[in-house]
């Protein structure tokens, strides 16, 4: 038995006859524009491009909305972290001014001096080597006894010291340097304190002798003087630690670093040992 069509089947398939026919009808088209550069293909697209820029507005203003908003949040991060960085800082800076506090008031109960006794008065100088005169390493300076200089005065460079002022005349003095075979100061080092003999023996490196808690020393320490002396204050930079060749601790000197040509010396008083009139009446001189 046959069954039965429904009422609108065959304006179904006109339908779809016709939609096939007009897609056929429109590659066709589409084809020939594409070959030949028509003038419908022309006017559709000048038509259809103003269309899409457009539709393309609020699609890039969504873009960048969502790509503020990616922004912002990272903004945010980084904000949140920068005040909690602050804020540890402050924590930080409120905790070592009352330490700093702490310790000014436990120096003034204990009477101590912090300050350093290195001159703030500077004798600028300039320096010349010296070729001829009785030391292998030492320096002529033209400055002199009217200039303020004394004997044993430090002279420094803008690296660190140079040596002493050994001979004094009106306006010139002579310096013996650090790696001169007579020199011989006091050293310490920055690190653990120990002290140490810098002994000039003509080299570069003036050697480390009379070495006080060996194991406190090592290579890379920064050497300063020691101003066990009396003679040069405490403080100024010499050098840095470094292994001598023959196995020994060696100075790599600072004044080194640089060619000399400015130098400056400083006018420290040295310590003075009191003499046999000022004992007190009554006691044995």
């Amino acid at each position: 038995m046959t069954r039965k069509e429904r009422p609108n089947s065959g304006w179904t398939r006109v339908a779809l006859l016709v939609s096939v026919a007009l897609s056929c009808f429109l590659i066709a088209v589409g084809r020939s524009d594409i070959r030949d550069g028509s003038a419908p293909r022309t006017v559709t697209e000048a038509g259809v491009t103003p269309l899409a820029a457009i539709v393309s507005i609020p699609l890039r203003s969504v873009e960048s909305f969502f790509g503020g908003l990616s922004d912002r949040a990272s903004a945010y991060e980084d904000n949140q972290a920068l005040k909690e960085e602050l804020a540890l800082l402050r924590e930080r800076q409120a905790r070592y001014e009352n330490l700093a506090m702490k310790v000014a008031r436990y120096e003034s109960i204990l009477g101590v001096d912090t300050q350093t006794d290195i001159p703030l008065k500077k004798i600028a100088a300039r320096a010349v080597a010296e070729t001829d005169g009785p030391f292998v390493r030492s320096l002529l300076i033209n400055v002199g006894r009217d200039d303020g200089v004394s004997i044993g005065n430090p002279v420094m460079s803008a690296d660190g010291l140079i040596g002493h002022i050994i001979n004094l005349g009106p306006d010139s003095a002579r310096v013996l340097r650090l790696s001169d075979l007579n020199s011989r100061i006091p050293v310490a080092s920055a690190r653990s304190g120990a002290t140490a003999i810098l002994a000039g023996d003509n080299n570069v490196r003036p050697k480390l002798s009379f070495i006080s808690q060996r194991v406190d020393w090592e290579i890379g320490d920064r050497v300063i003087s020691s101003g066990d002396d009396g003679a040069l204050p405490r403080g100024l930079a010499v050098g840095e630690v470094v292994r001598g060749e023959e196995g020994g601790l060696r100075v790599r000197l600072a004044s080194r670093a640089h060619p000399l040509d400015w130098v400056w010396v400083s006018p420290f008083q040295p310590i003075s040992a009191p003499s046999e009139t000022d004992s007190p009446e009554g006691e044995p001189s």
